[in-house]
């Protein structure tokens, strides 16, 4: 029965922290000036930066009598170092990286049976790739190293052991340089470990490969140049009123090129059979991307931080729940409708087993805008499946489809209303959909010289199931990034 409420509350609480206000998205910005010259992004040198994502681990861990471990999960987070040489369009280079497992969890289906939980995992690897311009795509190959502590408490055999072992890495990621001193990159990695069994009669074995998605930022020692070498003659900047009207515009449009990273807090009222209070922070970094002058690639990183009502006590519990990222390709002059579509998926990095699905999840996303005198009108759309991860946990097929509409008054005010409607195909008749009605009102600014987005709203669940919460209170806070 407990599994039962973990695995639709697990759902439940995936559906809210993966969701976020359209407005979180970019938009094109104005251009104040067309350059004659850009120049080539210099891809040579140090760098240093740190990195986040989510690490699972498939494998068995063997005890007479019993074939256990459906696999563990973990958000890590750490730091790289490296250097690169650029030479043409290749690109050859070396880089060494160390995260932490910040949060562990027992993988075992029943806890004192035992558990197996990583601390810590490092990798020194070779880099190739092929550069253009701002553009990375590389691979990589090279040695890693993971710590364990296992331990396996059975009638006859009390047991425990901490190693470090070490395997043959297999990686590869994409890189941009969005400023000339910084790049982000989102990278997977593999590392095989080889078995080995302990030294107790009788004896256990373990099996297990990691694999990780992180995304990461990077800061370049030696500058990859000016995003514009020449400013030309007869033009002129903007001025502050029409730099301040739209940068409005800009914040509440998807699709274009405005970096932004929102802080968004979800709470939600009257949750589980004890009528608590459940909390979902978001922090959404958004980085746009211009694959070349028609086509632009806008990626967004959603990491959740909950604190959700246990089903079966009156208690919470906190952590970090699934990471999830989107990537939209978009044209960089979009027409009267302003579209983005790609993939999007999920990392079951979830510190506790109530706080995600424990399941890799992909599907596609699309966005939809237009925006009609001081209207703002569009949808954002994804549908996830799981395609991975622990196999003891349910199958995941979720919807989410998230309408919003802004009216846009003087002094930076606006009017909004982005309800977060989602579905779970697999729950009970009854059980699957869950619609809020409701709006707010937000305004942007600039606190010192810091351009920021600011809005609050409240929705009601007027279709919802067992156990959901009836209210929501939504309150989010973005620094916005113009690339002028």
């Amino acid at each position: 029965m407990k599994a039962l409420f973990i695995g639709s509350k697990a759902v439940a609480v995936a559906s809210i922290a993966t969701s976020a206000w359209a407005s979180d998205l970019p938009t094109k910005a104005p251009v104040w000036y067309s350059p004659d010259v850009v120049a080539p992004y210099n891809w040579s040198g140090f760098y240093l930066g740190a990195n986040l994502g989510g690490r699972w681990a498939n494998g068995t861990l063997t005890i007479p009598g019993n074939s256990l471990y459906g696999g563990t999960t973990a958000f890590i987070a750490g730091g790289q170092a490296g250097y690169n040489f650029q030479a043409g369009h290749l690109l050859f280079g070396i880089e060494g990286d160390f995260d932490g497992a910040i949060f562990n969890r027992p993988p075992l289906p029943v806890p004192t049976l035992g558990s197996v939980s990583q601390r810590w995992m490092a990798s020194m690897a070779g880099r190739v790739g092929y550069v253009k311009d701002r553009w990375l795509v590389y691979g990589k190959v090279g040695g890693g190293w993971a710590h364990h502590d296992i331990s396996v408490n059975v009638p006859g055999l009390g047991w425990s052991e901490s190693s470090t072992k070490s395997g043959l890495l297999l990686g590869g990621g994409i890189e941009y340089g969005f400023k000339p001193h910084w790049t982000v990159k989102l990278e997977y990695n593999h590392l095989s470990l080889p078995s080995w069994t302990s030294a107790t009669f009788p004896a256990v074995s373990l099996d297990r490969d990691i694999q990780t998605i992180k995304a990461g930022i990077n800061y370049k020692f030696e500058s990859g140049g000016s995003t514009v070498a020449e400013r030309p003659s007869g033009s002129r900047p903007a001025s502050s009123s029409e730099e301040s009207e739209d940068l409005r515009k800009q914040s509440q449009n998807p699709v274009a090129s405005l970096v932004s990273v929102p802080f968004q807090s979800n709470t939600n009222f009257n949750a589980g059979p004890f009528n608590r209070t459940q909390e979902v922070f978001n922090i959404q970094p958004v980085v746009p991307m211009s694959l070349n002058a028609e086509w632009n690639v806008i990626s967004r990183t959603i990491i959740p931080l909950i604190s959700q009502p246990e089903p079966l006590v009156n208690g919470n519990t906190g952590g970090i729940g699934d990471i999830t990222q989107s990537l939209f390709l978009s044209p960089a002059s979009p027409g009267k409708l302003i579209w983005g579509v790609g993939p999007v998926f999920t990392i079951p990095s979830a510190s506790d087993p109530i706080l995600g699905t424990g399941k890799v999840l992909f599907g596609p996303t699309a966005v939809f805008l237009t925006t009609p005198g001081h209207w703002v009108i569009g949808v954002l759309v994804n549908n996830q499946w799981s395609v991975g991860g622990n196999s003891l946990r349910r199958s995941v097929n979720t919807f989410l489809a998230q309408p919003f509409i802004n009216y846009n008054m003087a002094h930076g005010w606006f009017l909004t209303t982005s309800p977060i409607i989602t579905a779970d195909w697999l729950a009970a008749s009854g059980q699957k959909w869950t619609v809020p009605i409701g709006g707010g009102i937000g305004r942007v600014f600039k606190i010192g010289d810091q351009p920021v987005n600011a809005q609050v709203a409240a929705y009601y669940n007027a279709i919802r199931p067992d156990g959901a919460p009836d209210w929501q209170l939504r309150a989010q806070i973005a620094l916005l990034f113009p690339s002028h």
